[in-house]
């Protein structure tokens, strides 16, 4: 069943209700707050004993709010009633004694308001205007509740929506507008239904979309009317404000006075086929002042019909240039942070960053700082500032204005930074904003005048430093990761030096003894098995670094050079795809596939393997003794091996390849039993 209405009476009377409610409906008594949910639940309108002891009113704010989406008849005792009222969901207040005529019309209205705009105009009218007739104008005059509720009754005095109150209620129509002009002081007579009325109705018998002029007037939109033809027959102070033309300038003429050129003839046609349908006409158009300057503006269009055909038109016009600037600012600071990310050194991010601020966001006074050893070090000062100012100083962590910013990881804006000790020192320069850069530094931003900087302009500016704080931390990750790669290349070839020497004179005084014998054997294997770990090790720690620059390689070619290297008489490889292509690096791919070959024919015993796509990657597949389940997540941890001659770098190296090309790798079983090794780049693999 629908969940319809919602009726709170303090002193209930089921014969009212009886002889006022549409048979059609049923109805439930909520004696308590918990019993509001489950009777909605049951029936189509629940009556609520708001006068039960224990109730409190935000309890019972609470209660309907949860209930959500219902349309709500509030029916309150003789007393006054309060500011309250305006922050409970309701759509019609009736004052005591009500009859069962009155709460049926109440509700029959409640029922015939469909969700939107229409809804909110009519609740709001009646709940201001109950508060108006009970209260004196000084109360009012006082509550911010009120002048938001006055407030967003202006927002809603569209010509549409006023026709469909019109239609509804005249007499709303009639409150509504004496509320959005001012006129609060008359106290007016109750309503037949209980209900209470606003001032007298307009002058005017035939109230429609011509005759809302004092309405429109008060409406923050810029608001047109024209003939079926489109030529202007009225224009609102709003619409003077906003296009720069006065009213005598425009009426009489259509709104091509205000073309831009930016659109062209089709664009305009498509409109007119809309509106001349019946239909309403949505969209932005960039428009154009007398002086040149142009405008965006969201427009809506709508017929006003006669008889069944468009008698003219009225269009509802928003400005959002500032809108789509900001948009535009957003777009290219995101745009600057591939160069940002480009750059090569914190001074050059810095440099960045500024040249973003000035280009994009217009602030010809900028210095940034880059954090180091506790200090701000100013890594640049852009022209105008070095003009205006003199040498940006270095500042201690919590020193002067910067510093404080910085400390706090907090941004901070000075409207006029001659107010605060040491500002004077910054003339004249006296609006600042200072912006941190997480840990990694802080973006100082200024202009001439006072009061310079709004909520807009601080949050671009930590946008840009958002973006700037990725750079500087993919910096300083990637100096990490060059210094250890570093400490690990100097490893290695310290242990390859150190190694290979004694080695190699193993290995000459080996060739002179008599090779026959047993012991002269396990010692040339164990010289074989020192080359491998040495070159086990010098491969490992050149593999771990990312490839940057890959380039498209043909996996089965690769797979079948590597072979030639490794094959065994007793084992095959069947590459699965003609072309089998990756974005990876040649030479490392060929390691990959050295030590996976290696590993299936010394270790796994494999008579086949096989190398085949994945939808977004490549396997390699053997069929000999396979993995245990319980080992595959230990398999590429350095060191780990199931011969006792193995080195345990071959899988370790697989590893590093792989993700050194941002590839998962991950083990499984093969369907013939053996090891199947599955390697996933979602947007680095094609089959052709």
């Amino acid at each position: 069943m629908d969940r319809d209405v919602l009726v709170i009476d303090d002193s209930v009377d089921r014969q009212v209700y009886e002889r006022g409610l549409n048979p059609a409906y049923s109805y439930t008594l909520a004696e308590t707050v918990d019993d509001i949910a489950p009777s909605f639940a049951r029936s189509e309108v629940v009556v609520y004993d708001h006068g039960r002891p224990g109730m409190a009113f935000p309890e019972l704010k609470q209660t309907v709010r949860d209930i959500g989406g219902s349309y709500c008849v509030l029916v309150v005792t003789g007393a006054e009633p309060t500011l309250e009222l305006l922050s409970l969901p309701c759509t019609d207040y009736l004052r005591k004694p009500v009859d069962g005529a009155a709460l049926g019309q109440a509700v029959e209205r409640a029922m015939g308001l469909s969700d939107g705009d229409l809804r909110e105009a009519i609740s709001l009218t009646r709940k201001v205007h109950v508060l108006d007739s009970a209260q004196s104008g000084s109360e009012l005059e006082q509550s911010r509740a009120v002048h938001d509720a006055r407030r967003r009754l202006r927002e809603l005095a569209r010509p549409e929506v006023l026709c469909e109150i019109e239609r509804i209620d005249a007499d709303i129509l009639s409150t509504h507008l004496d509320l959005i002009r001012g006129a609060t002081d008359e106290r007016q007579a109750p309503r037949a239904d209980g209900g209470e009325t606003g001032g007298s109705r307009l002058e005017s018998v035939d109230i429609s979309p011509w005759k809302f002029r004092e309405a429109v007037e008060s409406a923050g939109h810029a608001v047109v009317f024209t003939d079926r033809d489109g030529v202007i027959e009225y224009v609102n102070p709003a619409f003077e404000e906003l296009t720069g033309y006065a009213e005598s300038e425009v009426i009489g003429h259509t709104p091509r006075v205000l073309n831009s050129g930016e659109h062209d003839d089709a664009f305009y046609e498509r409109l007119w086929d809309t509106i001349d349908a019946g239909d309403v006409w949505r969209g932005e158009l960039v428009n154009e002042r007398p002086d040149g300057e142009r405008y965006v503006i969201e427009q809506t269009i709508a017929p006003l019909p006669r008889g069944g055909e468009p008698r003219g038109y009225v269009a509802i016009n928003t400005d959002i240039t500032q809108k789509r600037q900001r948009e535009e600012k957003i777009e290219a600071l995101h745009e600057a942070t591939r160069d940002l990310l480009g750059a090569d050194s914190p001074s050059t991010v810095a440099a960045e960053v500024g040249a973003a601020i000035e280009s994009i966001l217009e602030f010809r006074i900028n210095v940034i700082r880059v954090h180091r050893d506790g200090q701000l070090q100013p890594v640049h000062v852009n022209d105008k500032a070095e003009e205006l100012l003199a040498e940006r100083p270095t500042y201690d962590v919590g020193e002067g204005f910067p510093g404080e910013a910085f400390e706090e990881q907090q941004a901070s804006v000075y409207t006029d930074i001659r107010d605060h000790d040491g500002g004077t020192a910054l003339e004249p320069v006296v609006s600042w904003l200072y912006v941190p850069i997480s840990e990694y530094g802080i973006i100082s931003v200024g202009q001439t005048d006072p009061d310079a900087f709004d909520e807009t302009d601080l949050n671009l500016v930590q946008i840009i430093a958002s973006n700037a704080e990725v750079a500087l931390q993919r910096l300083q990750k990637e100096r990490e990761l060059q210094r250890e790669n570093d400490r690990l290349e100097q490893f290695a070839s310290t242990v390859s030096h150190d190694l290979r020497n004694p080695l190699q004179v193993a290995k000459g005084t080996l060739s002179q003894l008599d090779d026959s014998t047993a012991g002269v054997d396990r010692l040339r294997q164990a010289h074989e098995r020192m080359e491998e770990v040495i070159e086990g090790v010098l491969t490992l720690t050149r593999q771990g670094n990312r490839v940057e620059d890959p380039s498209p390689v043909d996996l089965g070619a690769v797979a079948r050079s590597c072979w030639t290297h490794v094959s065994s008489c007793d084992t095959e490889l069947v590459v699965e795809a003609d072309s089998l292509v990756v974005s990876g690096d040649d030479a490392r791919l060929k390691h990959l596939f050295e030590n996976l070959f290696r590993n299936a024919v010394t270790h796994g015993q494999a008579s086949t393997i096989r190398v085949g796509p994945l939808d977004s990657g490549f396997y390699v597949a053997d069929d000999g003794v396979g993995i245990p389940e319980e080992e595959r997540n230990s398999i590429f941890d350095n060191g780990y091996t199931t011969s006792a001659d193995g080195t345990g770098l071959g899988l370790t190296i697989v590893e590093e390849i792989a993700s050194a090309h941002d590839w998962d790798v991950s083990v499984t079983e093969s369907g013939t039993g053996g090891a199947r090794f599955e390697f996933v780049a979602a947007t680095q693999y094609r089959d052709e």
